[in-house]
């Protein structure tokens, strides 16, 4: 809604639309659940009423992920549920500050061409590779390209000053440990590539440059893996081409799923993808002529390089490419900025994700139009609209996720950006000591978009920009530091790889592409040119095919989705491999760092080349000749009538300020984990049990470990959370168990539902659907374990359910169903009923259970305090258990009497609040006394309690507590105990007997 000035008496009316949905509230005391999530901001809990409002902040159930699936449950009849997802955060503590790690996170992420652990044993090596193979490392494969006939896109970057061909990379690749990729130099018969590379080998076969063929439609080249050898499924000899069109373009033949990195031997972390119409691969000026090779269209003009350092190490010149040693981190944008000022523009604002993680890297992207100056002397800054999009929609046919309507940079108003989409941040502090983390807020204005927040800059906040500025662009993006006298190491040149005399650093000047900016607003060719308003300025998410049809294809470029992914930045004893946000940075021994001249990848409305009309404006009917000057510096040329566009003038016209929009991409989301193990990466608890098993892999201090740990830490904290009761589903071991028990404990107000770890016929955890569970192992194992707390109730075993979104039958481990009958239980009585039988403890979305119990499997789980899930004949999966874990025989060795005690503790603590700093003295005691016994008396008669008996006066309260400003009371309690056990007998008698 615009803002409303009135200049002059009179009446305006305005309709305000109220009739929309309105979000439901919590209500009563959620249920705690800590998991994995597709989505959604991590280590800070957030409480939902409905399954709806979870989804859409941390997405929808998957058919894998347990958590979600438990909220599912929980919601069916509840109202308030507070979730807590987990990503990579190494150790849990601040980063490193001394010696060359300083900045990185122990135990996050990753180290590129590390052993990976195995299944098979403690040994971590690559299973695929020579025993004692050498590290794995980043690699850099690119060629020599010049940019097609009048095509600009190296020149306009100012990546090809001359007509000299530029060494391009076309791919980040990550190797296995134990494999070197070379190329060969010569393709007529490809060399094959050594099985026995080790630390202490001559060196692999094939070289750093190797030949290409260029005859047309090839581009081909031969890339080598040393060391590999699970040549059955992926071969060591690889035959790809630089030619995104091609079958046998490199992505499609090179493994680019990390999982399978050791299984391939390497794995493709970014590509970027160039059309043969925009470049084509040559040595134009670079190499030179050799002696001829049958057939004479192979030249060599591919490249492979690595870092000029040792593997994973750096200096302050050259970056350390494979250490990602890093927590979680969010997506954001570049700054937005204003029209120059002074030759020079000011940062206004960017756009942070609301997700952590890598999720939305690829899945939003910002486009700003509708730029409009004031109307009026009166009413100062003018006014945009921002949206959010899909990050794979086209511009002829947007997906708007979210818009944000003439929203403006002036902090006092109504519509000011920051109030109109939200500037708020909620996250965990780790960057502190471990006794100083907690949860922050940072930030004004509540976050009302659900996808992102603005992050305004001070001089915007502060009113230190002209009432005039508008966003007009946005900086260059991050960028990879590897062109430069020290980065990369040129190695080995293959045999007759003869450079031009001069160009022996050629190889030194490789970088990645630039970004891809919008040419022009047109479609078809001269003289048959339409204009498209719908086309937006900016990145050009779109494939480019075409020199003369530039906006021909509404392919999706994949090569975008590269540049959001995350390199490191966190190094600050030596050079980042990713660097942006550093405008005006100087250059250095040939590498430019600045990100806005590096590539010209900054964007500015400002380089829009533009023909104006007889008034000086842009003409409304001359689009069609508008273009985009990638290097800036429009100059006005009279005779041609064209000018950059201008935002002083321009912008008065209606078409001009249709035109004048654009579109940008987030980027750097990670989610700080290894990412070449499925386990690991999705933070299973199979993952805790290699990490606690094997010292090499962290032990109790092992990334997965802590994850949990310190999400236990989170949501123990009853002043920054609130729960009655807590599961972590899919979660069994019993080093995390063990904690969420003594968390519960701490906090003396909540259940913990317990996953429990299932033993095989060999006494061995099962980890896999295919191994065989044994009841008789499974209790005496847990029994071991000798837990004595009523805080806590395990449950056995898994069972079979259909996921409500995909619906496909999924394995869940039991505490998912389990909280769907603590919430029916809820629903249908109150906390002090068992939860279990038929009337509240029927499982109706689950399909069966994993393990058939048998009478005696029911007595063998119920004698080791395990709460058996089981079905009998007719009747679908029921819970046939409420004990909890405590030792001795007590009331408090049931479920719902344990359930009853938080339930009065919670009731008259909260009496007790409202009577701190009250006078302590007999009337106030007998208010207490007062208060509580109505409560006690509701309980009673909905059947939680047979008897009661509160005292609070001065026989328990002496002159010695008030002295000590202290109340104290006693009240007793006999609960309701349920029917576990029903005996009868039956008698027959004969004919005429009394009965």
């Amino acid at each position: 809604m615009a803002e409303l000035t009135m200049r002059s008496p009179g009446v305006s009316a305005r309709e305000i639309d109220l009739t929309s949905p309105t979000n439901i509230q919590p209500s009563g005391i959620p249920a705690g659940i800590i998991g994995t999530a597709t989505r959604g901001p991590a280590f800070v809990p957030v409480t939902f009423a409905t399954y709806r409002d979870f989804a859409a902040k941390f997405g929808d159930t998957d058919g894998e992920k347990f958590g979600p699936l438990a909220v599912s449950e929980w919601l069916r009849n509840a109202q308030s549920v507070t979730y807590m997802r987990v990503l990579g955060i190494g150790d849990g503590e601040k980063r490193t500050t001394t010696g060359n790690n300083a900045g990185k996170v122990t135990r996050a992420g990753f180290v590129v061409g590390d052993e990976q652990p195995q299944d098979s044993g403690l040994v971590a090596r690559n299973p695929f590779a020579v025993i004692a193979g050498v590290p794995g490392r980043m690699h850099f494969l690119g060629c020599f390209m010049s940019e097609s006939a009048g095509s600009t896109i190296f020149s306009d970057a100012g990546i090809q000053p001359n007509a000299k061909a530029a060494p391009i990379i076309r791919a980040v690749i990550m190797a296995a440990s134990g494999v070197v990729p070379m190329l060969s130099s010569s393709l007529i018969a490809s060399t094959q590539p050594s099985n026995t590379v080790a630390a202490t080998a001559a060196g692999p076969v094939g070289f750093n440059t190797g030949s290409v063929d260029i005859s047309v439609g090839k581009q081909e080249f031969t890339l080598l893996l040393n060391g590999h050898k699970n040549t059955t499924q992926y071969p060591n000899v690889l035959t790809a081409s630089f030619d995104p069109t091609a079958p046998n373009y490199f992505l499609n033949v090179l493994n680019s799923n990390p999982y399978l990195l050791e299984d391939a031997g390497l794995c493709v972390y970014t590509h970027y993808d160039i059309h043969s119409a925009l470049a084509v691969v040559t040595g134009t000026g670079v190499i030179a002529a050799t002696a001829p090779v049958v057939p004479t269209s192979y030249e060599p003009l591919a490249f492979i390089l690595t870092s000029s350092m040792t593997r994973n190490s750096g200096s302050a010149a050259v970056p350390n490419f494979e250490s990602f040693e890093d927590r979680f981190r969010t997506a954001v944008s570049p700054y937005v900025v204003s029209q120059k000022y002074g030759g020079t523009p000011k940062n206004l604002f960017r756009i942070h994700a609301l997700d952590d993680g890598t999720y939305i890297n690829k899945k939003i992207k910002i486009s700003i139009r509708n730029i409009s100056k004031s109307s009026s002397d009166l009413v100062p800054f003018g006014t945009f609209d921002v949206l959010v999009r899909d990050f794979t929609d086209n511009d002829e046919n947007p997906v708007i996720l979210e818009q944000f309507l003439s929203v403006n940079l002036n902090p006092s108003s109504e519509r000011y950006i920051a109030k109109i989409i939200g500037d708020q941040h909620v996250y965990f502090d780790f960057d502190k000591n471990s006794d100083g983390q907690k949860l922050v807020l940072d930030g004004n204005y509540p976050n009302v978009s659900k996808l992102i927040r603005v992050e305004v800059d001070s001089s915007v906040e502060d009113n230190e920009v002209p009432e005039d500025v508008l966003p007009a662009g946005h900086r260059g993006i991050y960028h990879l530091v590897t062109s430069g006298s020290a980065i990369l190491s040129n190695g080995s040149m293959a045999v007759g790889n003869m450079l031009v005399a001069g160009q022996g650093s050629a190889l030194l000047r490789a970088v990645e592409p630039a970004v891809p900016f919008r040419k022009n607003v047109t479609y078809g060719v001269e003289p048959r040119l339409t204009v498209s308003k719908n086309l937006y300025w900016g990145t050009m998410f779109e494939r480019q095919e075409s020199l003369t049809e530039p906006n021909k294809t509404l392919v999706q470029n994949t090569t975008i989705e590269s540049f959001t992914q995350y390199f490191p930045k966190f190094h600050t004893s030596f050079q980042n491999p990713w660097v942006g946000d550093n405008e005006g940075t100087s250059d250095s021994n040939g590498i430019i760092y600045d990100a806005d001249r590096f590539n010209n990848n900054a964007f500015s409305l400002e380089n829009l080349s533009v023909r104006t009309g007889s008034n000086g404006i842009a003409d409304p009917k001359e689009w069609a000749s508008a273009s985009y000057v990638r290097y800036g510096g429009v100059s006005a040329n009279d005779t041609n009538k064209t000018r950059a566009f201008n935002f002083n003038t321009d912008l008065a016209d209606l078409t001009a300020k249709s035109f004048a929009k654009f579109t940008f991409f987030l980027q750097g989301g990670f989610d700080g984990v290894r990412i070449f193990d499925e386990k690991s990466t999705k933070l299973l608890n199979e993952s805790i049990i290699d990490e606690i098993n094997d010292v090499g892999r962290g032990g109790s201090d092992g990334p997965t470990v802590k994850v949990y740990e310190k999400a236990l830490t989170i949501i123990g904290e009853k002043s920054s959370v609130d729960i009655k009761l807590l599961a972590i589903p899919g979660i069994r071991h019993s080093y995390i168990t063990d904690q969420a028990i003594s968390k519960v404990e701490e906090r003396f107000d909540a259940l913990f539902i317990m996953d429990i770890d299932g033993r095989d016929s060999l006494n061995f955890v099962v980890t896999s659907s295919i191994q065989d569970n044994n009841v008789s192992n499974t209790a005496v194992a847990f029994a071991s374990r000798g837990l004595d707390t009523s805080f806590a109730a395990a449950y056995y075993p898994d069972q079979i359910m259909i996921d409500p979104k995909t619906q496909t039958n999924v394995q869940v481990p039991p505490s998912v169903v389990v909280l769907g009958a603590f919430s029916l239980n809820d629903s249908l009585a109150h906390p002090w009923f068992a939860p279990a039988g038929f009337a509240r403890g029927a499982l109706t979305t689950v399909v069966e259970t994993s393990v058939n119990l048998t009478r005696n499997n029911l007595d063998t789980l119920y004698d080791a305090d395990i709460n058996p899930i089981t079905a009998f004949p007719g009747t679908g999966p029921i819970v046939w258990g409420q004990k909890t874990l405590l030792a001795t025989q007590s009331a408090l060795d049931r479920v719902n009497v344990r359930r009853l005690m938080i339930e009065l503790r919670r009731e008259v603590r909260e009496i007790a609040n409202r009577l701190i700093f009250e006078p302590n003295r007999e009337s106030t005691l007998a208010k207490f006394e007062g208060l509580v016994r109505p409560r006690l008396q509701r309980i009673q008669t909905l059947q939680g309690i047979t008897r009661f008996k509160v005292k609070i006066d001065t026989s328990t309260t002496t002159q010695a507590d008030v002295e000590n400003n202290t109340i104290r009371g006693v009240i007793y309690v006999q609960p309701t105990k349920s029917t576990e056990f029903i005996s009868l007998d039956f008698v027959v008698s004969n004919a005429g007997a009394s009965i």
